[in-house]
């Protein structure tokens, strides 16, 4: 590789990791989404969970929810679904619920994974349309996990953004979500 490749490459991985470029507001909850379906109704689902229930938009009707597409082998979402299990079991009480979308993963070994770390909100498999589906309130669509769609109690969209989120975030999501009308 040239010099100029070589200090390319160095510069491009200094960026990256920098986060240079990406002005970030000062919490997740000033992250509205930025298209009109923002202010349309969530998207509609039924899946079949893991432990062969079925959650729906139709059952969380009138409760906050937040819905996580996540992997168990993305390093981002392993280290963000600990605060998501802490803040479930603090919130639900108040109605809230996380509703979890695992991403091309291994189906036969996710269950385990989600014992290990103690989930026990509802995780289902993605597929290609409920993914399209989440997408459609994202520039560019679900191209990439974490994702993070925050429903209100009136069954819409208040925020949806992808990246990993820390437990402050969260918790102010929560809030958000679970004060909607």
């Amino acid at each position: 590789m040239s010099s100029i490749g070589k200090t390319l490459v160095a510069t491009l991985l200094v960026l990256l990791t920098s986060g240079a470029g990406a002005a970030q507001p000062a919490s997740a909850a000033e992250r509205v989404v930025q298209r009109a379906a923002a202010t349309a109704k969530g998207p509609v689902f039924r899946v079949k969970t893991l432990d062969g229930k079925t959650v729906s938009s139709e059952q969380l009707a009138g409760r906050p929810y937040i819905v996580n597409f996540f992997a168990s082998w993305c390093p981002p979402c392993r280290k963000e679904l600990p605060d998501m299990v802490q803040l479930q079991k603090k919130y639900a009480k108040q109605g809230f619920t996380f509703i979890g979308f695992a991403v091309r993963d291994n189906e036969v070994a996710l269950p385990d994974f989600l014992w290990e770390l103690g989930i026990d909100f509802p995780v289902a498999m993605a597929d290609p349309a409920l993914s399209a589906e989440f997408g459609r309130y994202l520039p560019g669509g679900l191209r990439g996990i974490p994702a993070t769609f925050v429903i209100g109690r009136d069954g819409r969209v208040i925020n949806a953004f992808s990246g990993a989120l820390g437990k402050s975030d969260f918790e102010e999501l929560i809030l958000k979500a679970i004060r909607t009308k």
